[in-house]
């Protein structure tokens, strides 16, 4: 393992970065999180992490205190004015002098149109994320940082996929439609690959799961009867895109194996939502 970093990072109280966090503390890492006043962080201070009180908006007032910090993860989404918010936490954390990664992800790459999406193949954003290509560019900008692009997130509390292990089979469109997928715990693990090597450039946090979402579900649950709904807007048009990509190149160079897929991982799901 490499010397311990002071690793600064948003997003820690959500889905993603919680999990980034609690890794990165797990490697003996010194982590500061960024946490609006009004959020439970008491989990984080639980960890031993340090508490930087204020939002994605308050980041530039930040930028001494962000100077202390080796390496900056910005793993957070406002759901207020998310777009520009996110170019204001973008422009802060990649003009610092510590290295930055950006949370961007698969959907800056459109539909497979069969074809295997790799890290080198150019972006044609769905139209919910068609602001992320050019926040990719300004994060590697500066020339020290990196663009880490996670498939659709399972695995821990849940995510995309919760209503599944709730109790409804629920799935947008013909379910015969395959997403690029990660377990959270191996995305997690990218994300300190990452940041302990500090490499420049545009990876892939992508498992090999290549099943439709109609045999993921039924693998989830047996027994349970899907539900295909219509969908309209760009989420739904997100969620019924149909995506084949490679994370060949980046697990050399971060010497990254993802051991899971969605497939192979069910009951530890089932655990993790129980639990």
């Amino acid at each position: 393992m490499r010397a311990a970093m002071r690793v600064f990072i948003t997003g820690a109280t959500g889905y993603v970065g919680g999990a980034v966090a609690l890794a990165l503390r797990d490697r003996g890492h010194e982590v500061a999180a960024l946490v609006r006043p009004e959020s439970d962080d008491q989990a984080l201070r639980e960890r031993g992490m340090f508490i930087v009180a204020g939002d994605l908006a308050s980041l530039p007032e930040l930028s001494k205190t962000l100077a202390a910090y080796d390496v900056l993860v910005h793993a957070a989404f406002s759901s207020k004015n998310p777009v520009e918010q996110d170019r204001v936490a973008v422009e802060t954390l990649s003009a610092q002098t510590g290295f930055f990664i950006f949370t961007s992800g698969v959907w800056v790459l459109g539909n497979s149109n069969g074809k295997i999406l790799d890290e080198s193949s150019p972006v044609n954003p769905l139209p919910l994320v068609a602001w992320r290509p050019s926040h990719e560019k300004m994060a590697l900008a500066h020339g020290h940082g990196a663009v880490l692009r996670p498939g659709c997130v399972y695995g821990g509390k849940q995510s995309l996929l919760s209503e599944w292990f709730a109790g409804r089979l629920k799935i947008v469109g013909d379910g015969n439609n395959r997403w690029a997928m990660v377990n959270l715990h191996d995305l997690a693990d990218c994300y300190v690959r990452l940041v302990e090597q500090r490499v420049n450039g545009i990876f892939h946090a992508v498992d090999d799961t290549r099943a439709t979402l109609n045999e993921c579900a039924r693998a989830a649950v047996p027994s349970g009867k899907i539900e295909h709904v219509p969908g309209e807007g760009p989420f739904a048009q997100a969620l019924m895109a149909n995506q084949v990509v490679s994370s060949e190149a980046t697990r050399p160079k971060l010497g990254w194996t993802p051991r899971r897929t969605f497939l192979n991982s069910i009951e530890e799901q089932w655990r993790e939502w129980r639990a």
